[in-house]
């Protein structure tokens, strides 16, 4: 067989090795694959391409699936085979061309509901069948016919999403008349048309007005949706079951999200408050560095203006920050953008000569609680400051390197600088206020380790804090 123009799928190989199937043959079961997992999940049983074997009196098991919300594995695996009479069911599609319904007594003993499709070619001749086996002697044939279906015209399997036990599942004909519906669904559905609560049943009846039926019916294409009604909120997900290029049947999955939809509202209501105590925050802080501005001009004294200016410059330091996490959407932060937008704000406003910005990221993206990520943004901030206004003190330009690594269960936060180097008697009783800042808040703050030193022409200052702490 030529394989020019189809992908090697397990299927295909399977295909190639133990049938003698033609090349477009092949091709109509590998497309299929996309909608097997669908099948099996619409039908609530195991679903089986088979094909003839390249000896006729064997049969191919060349792909199983089982619903996605059941454990354990399959009755039979792909590639088994079985003699002619082991799968009566198949050789009876093979012969007659049509479905077949029947029973199928396991190994096990256990004895199964069974339904085979044909698939046929381009010519109309059928090549291969697909065989639905239930865990039991029940089997609805409603389900597999609109199973079938859905192999007939492959989709993306980007389009669908699992059924899964506690979902209602509707299914509708080409005129919107409920053909099937599980028990959930008689009872979600109620929430959308009280008039059927009069109805013992809603099989039969006709769908109310609901735009995302309409929607699927009139695209051709799925479709999602929230519907609302009174005090619940129901997800809707639609899929078009496609036969002769027409809307044959319309599989609709509804799930009761109130709760979850509701917690999602009071996350958006918390987030929106949190973004607005920062905002406040941050206009207060302004406030106070303004009025620290106009005590530094009206001060005589050069130390007490030269403090009131670090104070305004810490300050607004913090501001930044609150200004950078009232526009952050939840309780997580990436470090690595706090950091860069941090970064370029300090040198844009302070920096008098050209400073060259490093910045090194951890190879992965380092998202840790908000809350945590303030105190950590105030040292990282208090020690760019510190390199910007000591480091470079009568440079003439600088390059400021500001990086994170993940080191060990460490988050490794780290400033080098080019500029002046520390003096010989450098220590930690020496440290200015700043330092002092830092130093309290990785130590006791956030449990973590802080040092400066001179380190191969550059100073080096370095936080270490506990991963779990972090990330909260």
């Amino acid at each position: 067989m030529q394989t020019r123009g189809l992908e090697m799928s397990q299927l295909y190989t399977l295909v190639r090795d133990t049938t003698n199937l033609t090349d477009v043959q092949a091709k109509i079961l590998d497309h299929m694959q996309a909608a097997l997992q669908l099948a099996s999940d619409v039908s609530r049983n195991q679903v089986y391409l088979c094909a003839r074997g390249k000896n006729d009196d064997i049969s191919v098991i060349l792909a199983a699936v089982k619903p996605s919300y059941t454990h354990g594995s399959t009755f039979f695996r792909s590639g088994d085979t079985f003699l002619e009479g082991e799968l009566a069911l198949i050789e009876n599609v093979f012969t007659t061309g049509r479905k077949v319904v029947g029973r199928k007594r396991l190994d096990q003993g256990l004895e199964v509901a069974a339904t085979a499709y044909p698939v046929v070619d381009n010519a109309g001749q059928p090549f291969a069948a697909v065989c639905f086996l239930s865990g039991s002697l029940r089997q609805q044939q409603v389900l597999t016919d609109t199973a079938n279906l859905a192999l007939q015209v492959p989709f993306s399997a980007d389009d669908y999403y699992s059924i899964r036990p506690q979902d209602g599942m509707i299914v509708l004909d080409s005129l919107g008349r409920i053909i099937y519906a599980n028990d959930m669904a008689d009872d979600l559905y109620f929430v959308l048309d009280k008039e059927a609560v009069e109805k013992r049943e809603i099989v039969g009846h006709t769908i109310v007005r609901f735009p995302l039926v309409e929607k699927v019916m009139k695209t051709g294409r799925p479709a999602y949706g929230d519907e609302v009604s009174e005090n619940m909120t129901l997800s809707a997900w639609g899929l078009p079951i496609i036969s002769g290029g027409k809307v044959a049947r319309t599989v609709l999955v509804l799930t009761d999200v109130t709760a979850i939809r509701e917690k999602e509202r009071q996350i958006l209501v918390k987030d929106s408050v949190i973004k607005e105590i920062h905002h406040r925050v941050k206009n207060s802080l302004n406030t106070i560095a303004g009025m620290l501005r106009m005590q530094a001009r009206r001060a005589k004294d050069e130390d007490t203006k030269d403090a009131l200016k670090r104070a305004v410059s810490r300050i607004l330091g913090i501001s930044q920050i609150h200004d950078i996490l009232a526009n952050q959407s939840g309780d997580k932060i990436d470090l690595d953008i706090l950091l860069d937008k941090i970064t370029k704000l300090s040198v844009d406003s302070l920096a008098l000569i050209p400073v060259t910005i490093l910045r090194e990221k951890a190879g992965r993206g380092l998202i840790v609680d908000s809350e945590k990520a303030v105190p950590l943004a105030i040292a990282a901030n208090e020690l760019i400051h510190n390199a910007i206004d000591h480091g470079f003190r009568d440079r003439k330009r600088g390059t400021l390197t500001v990086g994170t690594r993940i080191e060990g269960t460490w988050i490794h936060v780290y400033i080098r600088n080019d500029g002046n180097p520390l003096p010989e008697d450098f220590s930690t009783r020496t440290f200015n206020l700043g330092l002092q800042i830092v130093r309290n808040l990785a130590e006791i703050e956030l449990k973590g380790k802080f040092s400066v030193q001179n380190e191969s022409g550059f100073v080096a200052a370095d936080i270490y804090c506990p991963i779990p702490l972090m990330e909260g």
